[in-house]
């Protein structure tokens, strides 16, 4: 929810917030809204639990907020000039699609996923958009500091003193398990798809025949957002939507219409235009949820992988092999709180090296191997090194970063305009 949340915050401002809106920061040719500060730093309130801040305490989060975003666009600057670092259509497209099943995932279930960026105003369309920018910023930035940090390098010695320099107030860990699981969502069945199918047939019928496709969309479509403008999507380009759809979209000309089935359902595509590369297309579309007998059909196929999980199969190769979530993976030590509430149901009674009986979530069907458990408290040196190690190089790359960020802030380009006022801090002799 939290990821869903802050790309919307990040890249969009409320009416009333353009209206006041103004440049506060430059770094070299990037800038930071007042409007992005200020939603920023309504975000981290709200991770903290509060929802409100006196006015001096918001006005020194804004300030850090900004301090902080000055030195995100440093790097990104830093990134966009290293010639050697490239971000492919493909790798945004990969991340993309890992992003919004995460958020798929959060919100519970499909439904719960499409209401969510209805409330916020959005279709999936705008949302994809959206995120394909700040997503190819993100793996630039991704990429610019992996290179940096494998200039740092972190000893046995190192670790034992970063431990001993903080170790009271290094936070106490709660309880962890290290699991895999594999997730399968129920496919629907032939006789509920060949319903619906038949409805998307006589519905294209009707539209082939004449009749007017706006009163069809907003009498039978079941896509909330675009059935009150009559199946109107606008116009769009490519990698926007969903590619099955696209597919179809693309390859008709104006006037023209047909059906394509997506994960969301079946699709009655009418398209009125085409300017360029972009296409300005309508669509009906008609859900298709699995039925209790689909859903049944899922648990007994997550049962047979399970008894062959027990009859000595790599557990993690099924899991490449057959889950649908693109995130998968072993968890290593995560906090057991981090899991929805039905794995965290589901490996309660286990022990290290178990695997689960298949069960339901909100987002399809699991069957969970628990790899070993590590019980919650303070850190001990030896039996959480791994864990030390890590925040050790953290802490270490950190002070890296603060040094090039440091360094770069006297090179750039850099003016600062909060509080209204202008002030060059510094102009790079470019």
């Amino acid at each position: 929810m939290w990821a869903l949340m802050a790309l919307l915050w990040a890249t969009a401002a409320s009416g009333e917030e353009e209206l006041l809106d103004r440049i506060v920061a430059v770094v070299d040719q990037e800038i930071i809204l007042l409007s992005e500060v200020k939603q920023r730093a309504q975000l981290e309130l709200l991770q903290e639990g509060r929802y409100v801040a006196d006015d001096s305490t918001l006005r020194a989060l804004e300030k850090k907020v900004l301090d902080d975003m000055i030195a995100d666009r440093i790097l990104l600057v830093k990134a966009q000039k290293d010639t050697a670092l490239e971000v492919t259509a493909e790798e945004v497209d990969r991340a993309l699609e890992e992003q919004l099943a995460r958020i798929r995932r959060d919100a519970g279930s499909e439904e719960a996923y499409q209401d969510l960026i209805r409330r916020e105003g959005l279709t999936e369309r705008e949302l994809r958009r959206r995120f394909r920018k700040e997503l190819r910023n993100y793996l630039l930035k991704q990429k610019f500091m992996a290179k940096l940090a494998r200039k740092v390098h972190i000893s046995d010695e190192d670790v034992r003193a970063f431990y001993q320099a903080y170790e009271d107030s290094l936070p106490v860990l709660p309880e962890r398990v290290d699991i895999a699981y594999i997730l399968v969502k129920p496919k629907v069945g032939e006789g509920r798809l060949r319903e619906v199918q038949r409805k998307a047939a006589r519905l294209l019928r009707q539209v082939q025949e004449g009749t007017d496709f706006e009163a069809l969309a907003r009498a039978y479509s079941e896509d909330p957002g675009s059935r009150r403008r009559g199946g109107d999507l606008g116009y769009f380009e490519r990698g926007t939507m969903l590619p099955e759809f696209e597919l179809v979209a693309f390859s008709l000309r104006p006037g023209e219409s047909d059906t394509v089935y997506t994960r969301l359902g079946y699709h009655v595509i009418y398209v009125e235009e085409r300017k360029g590369d972009k296409v300005h297309a309508r669509h009906i579309l008609l859900r298709v949820f699995p039925s209790n007998e689909d859903t049944a059909r899922a648990l007994a196929f997550l049962d047979s992988l399970r008894g062959r999980a027990l009859s000595g199969e790599d557990f993690e190769e099924l899991m490449w092999e057959y889950s649908e979530d693109p995130s998968s993976g072993r968890s290593r030590w995560r906090a057991i709180e981090e899991f929805p509430e039905a794995i965290r149901k589901a490996i309660a009674p286990l022990k290290p090296g178990e695997v689960s009986r298949p069960f339901a979530g909100l987002a399809g069907c699991y069957l969970v191997k628990l790899y070993g458990r590590r019980p919650g408290g303070p850190l001990d040196l030896e039996r959480d090194w791994d864990v030390i190690r890590e925040w050790a190089l953290g802490h270490k790359l950190q002070g890296a970063f603060k040094e090039l960020i440091a360094k770069e802030r006297k090179r750039l380009y850099l003016e600062v305009r909060w509080d209204g006022v202008q002030r060059k801090v510094q102009k790079s002799g470019r």
